[in-house]
């Protein structure tokens, strides 16, 4: 025989399931203000286009418990780390962020077409150094944007197209190349740093 639940406890079970819906509606909700405010900051931030080659979909974020503000990007399924928000707003990618904002291309050899402004090209002499790492001199640049100023995010690639790692820029573009002494960017991670691969 079927026992009917009282009738104080049935309402306590769907009110549950209404909070629930509604924690379920304010995610979705949140992670919509995410995607959003991702792809705005990128275009800001990187380029125009940075944001036309990311699927969107593919990502998952995840909010500080604190503050409740944006604080990772992950690739939803190999659960690594693409992007980190600074409480300033500004974006740190990984090397995985910096794939995805190359369109997990290579670029073409240095002089066939213009890098984005976000990239930094060094020697091919020094790219096992700067993949594991070691920080960009300015006598190691081979070109970088006139537009890039000091203290941005940057890629780093080779004169071969090949991704060595990212960082933060010390110096303006047209500086780095006019010095040949001196610290150009900042490397936070080098590709070998990660799995010892120059991807």
């Amino acid at each position: 025989m079927r026992r009917l639940l009282p009738e104080s406890m049935r309402d306590q079970q769907g009110g549950n399931s209404t909070v629930s819906q509604g924690r379920s509606s304010y995610n979705k909700k949140k992670d919509e203000f995410s995607k959003l405010k991702l792809a705005l900051s990128l275009q800001y931030i990187f380029s125009p286009s940075a944001g036309k080659k990311i699927d969107f979909e593919k990502l998952e974020y995840q909010y500080s418990k604190k503050t409740g503000r944006l604080k990772y990007v992950l690739d939803l399924d190999t659960k690594g780390v693409l992007f980190s928000f600074r409480a300033n707003g500004s974006i740190a990618p990984t090397v995985a962020g910096a794939l995805y904002l190359l369109g997990r291309k290579e670029l073409p050899k240095i002089g066939e077409k213009k890098r984005p402004r976000y990239v930094v090209t060094v020697l091919d002499g020094v790219s096992d150094l700067i993949a594991q790492g070691k920080t960009v001199f300015c006598k190691h640049v081979v070109s970088a944007d006139k537009s890039l100023r000091g203290n941005e995010d940057v890629v780093i690639m080779n004169e071969s197209g090949k991704l060595l790692g990212v960082g933060r820029s010390v110096l303006a573009g047209p500086i780095m190349k006019q010095f040949k002494r001196g610290v150009a960017v900042k490397v936070r991670e080098g590709v070998n740093s990660r799995n010892g691969t120059i991807v």
